[in-house]
C-alpha cells in the first residue's frame, strides 16, 4: 500500500491561479483518495485552505508545517502548551525589528522576509523556508514530524510517495521512500528527487497518482 503525501502552494495548486485549486486537480485528488491514502501536507492554514481548496476530500491535512493535523473534523495540535508562551516572547521580538507578521494557530508567518533572514534566528523555534516566506515554528516541528505522526493515527503501514516544490518540503523527503518533484520545483529540490515529473503543478500530481494507479512504483519501491 502507498500513502501520498503532497505539498499544496505551486505543487497541488498554481501560483499563477492565485493558489486555488483547479477543478480536475480536485476531481483527481478526491478520486485517487478513495483508493489510497492521500495526504496534503501544508504550510497553509485551515482557514486558508477552506478558502483555496474548497471540496477537496484528501485523508488528512498537515498543516501549518507539521504541528497541526486535521483529520475529518478533528484537529490535533502537535505542541507543549509552553510553545504558546515561547511564541509571545518571539512575536516581541518581532515587533522590535519592525517585521510584519501573521499569526497561525500554532506558528508564525511572514511574508517575503529573505532579507531578514539573519535576523531570524531562534534558540527556542525553528525557521523554515518557503521561497522567500518564513515559517518560526516549534523547534522539534517540521513537515516530515507532522506527517509521521498522523501516519501512527492512521495506523498505516506501508510506503510513503512525496511531491513538492519548495526547501519546506525537504523534511518531507525525508521520511517518503520515494521523493518526487514537480516540474516547477526549485533546482535544489529536483536534485534530491527520485523523480522529477514533466508537468508543473496539478498536473504534475495528476500523472504521479496515474502512475500510482498502474502500479509504476511497485517497480521502483521495495514491498516488504
Amino acid at each position: 500500500m502507498f500513502l501520498v503525501a503532497s505539498d499544496y502552494d505551486r505543487t497541488l495548486a498554481n501560483e499563477k491561479n492565485g493558489f486555488i485549486i483547479s477543478d480536475d486537480v480536485k476531481s483527481k485528488v478526491n478520486e485517487f483518495s478513495k483508493k489510497y491514502p492521500f495526504v496534503v501536507v501544508t504550510g497553509r492554514e485551515k482557514r486558508f485552505i477552506n478558502v483555496l481548496a474548497n471540496g477537496l476530500t484528501p485523508t488528512a491535512w498537515v498543516l501549518e508545517n507539521g504541528p497541526l493535523l486535521l483529520i475529518g473534523e478533528k484537529e490535533v495540535y502537535l505542541v507543549d502548551k509552553e510553545w504558546f508562551e515561547i511564541r509571545e516572547k518571539i512575536i516581541e521580538k518581532l515587533e522590535k525589528l519592525g517585521l510584519r507578521y501573521s499569526v497561525g494557530k500554532i506558528i508564525i508567518y511572514l511574508d517575503n522576509a529573505v532579507n531578514f533572514g539573519n535576523k531570524l534566528k531562534f534558540d527556542c523555534a525553528r525557521v523554515e523556508w518557503n521561497r522567500n516566506d518564513a515559517m518560526i515554528m516549534p523547534k522539534n516541528m517540521d513537515k516530515g514530524k507532522g506527517l509521521l505522526e498522523l501516519i501512527k493515527i492512521l495506523k498505516f503501514n506501508g510506503k510513503i510517495i512525496a511531491v513538492g516544490d519548495s526547501q519546506n518540503d525537504i523534511p518531507l523527503f525525508n521520511v517518503a521512500d520515494f521523493k518526487v518533484a514537480v516540474a516547477n520545483a526549485l533546482d535544489e529540490i529536483k536534485k534530491i528527487a527520485d523523480l522529477v515529473l514533466d508537468e508543473e503543478n496539478g498536473k504534475g500530481v495528476i500523472s504521479l497518482l496515474e502512475m500510482v494507479e498502474s502500479n509504476y512504483f511497485l517497480k521502483k519501491i521495495n514491498i516488504d
